[in-house]
């Protein structure tokens, strides 16, 4: 075999050396960016379902796998989402045989009857407004006025441990028989605040009352005691309307 023949042999076999390697070099590079096995992220999506009865919605999120996971792993969250508070109650029809009152309650974001969210009741005709009024607070809610976001810090055992009013020169006192008047943690400095943020609004709203004093079984300081407090303590006008403003 002569020396040109050789040479070609030896070009040949480089050549075909040259292109195994090559071969070999793209398909390493192919699998550093493209792992055999490896899962493919799913795009996340959510999905809302319809609000229930429970007033909660359901929101069940897919979430986006690492390479490690599968599709099994995908998280479903269940959020609570509040209804929101209306608060605004429409008024009746008023007629001769009937009287529109006021009832004042908190409602929406606020725990204190600040005097602007109240219900309208229709009761039969009187002139007793006031003695009216503190029997239909004393009486809870109506399940509407809850569902318009309406709340009561009274117990259902209020109902008729209010007794009578009686106003003398512009202050009005207002008669509880029991204990049930109280509700749960009203000795605390907040719970005390809910409970006589709701007596007053409903109290003050007659423009002829100056002032109020509670009284539980005859007795003023009995009633403040309740609360936590040492002794009998009424409230002017100007003291509720300074509590509204800060």
């Amino acid at each position: 075999m002569d020396r040109r023949t050789l040479q070609m042999i030896q070009r040949g076999l480089v050549a075909a050396v040259s292109v195994v390697l090559a071969l070999i070099l793209i398909a390493s590079f192919r699998n550093l960016l493209e792992p055999s096995g490896a899962v493919q992220p799913s795009p996340t999506t959510t999905s809302v379902a319809a609000q229930g009865d429970d007033d909660t919605t359901t929101t069940t999120s897919s979430t986006a796998p690492d390479s490690d996971l599968t599709e099994a792993d995908a998280t479903t969250t269940t959020v609570a989402v509040a209804t929101p508070a209306i608060c605004i109650d429409d008024p009746p029809e008023e007629s001769e045989d009937t009287t529109v009152l006021r009832v004042f309650f908190p409602c929406g974001a606020s725990d204190l009857a600040t005097g602007g969210t109240y219900v309208y009741r229709a009761v039969p005709a009187t002139d007793l407004v006031l003695t009216t009024t503190i029997r239909e607070m004393t009486a809870g809610l109506e399940d509407e006025e809850a569902q318009l976001g309406f709340r009561t810090p009274l117990p259902t055992s209020a109902d008729g441990a209010f007794q009578g009013v009686s106003i003398v020169d512009g202050t009005a006192y207002l008669e509880f028989g029991s204990d049930d008047i109280m509700p749960p943690g009203v000795a605390t400095v907040e719970g005390a605040q809910v409970f006589l943020s709701t007596l007053n609004a409903n109290v003050f709203q007659f423009s002829s009352i100056s002032a109020v004093e509670y009284r539980l079984n005859g007795s003023c300081d009995a009633f403040w005691q309740r609360l936590g407090a040492e002794e009998c303590n009424p409230i002017t006008r100007s003291e509720w309307q300074s509590q509204l403003s800060s």
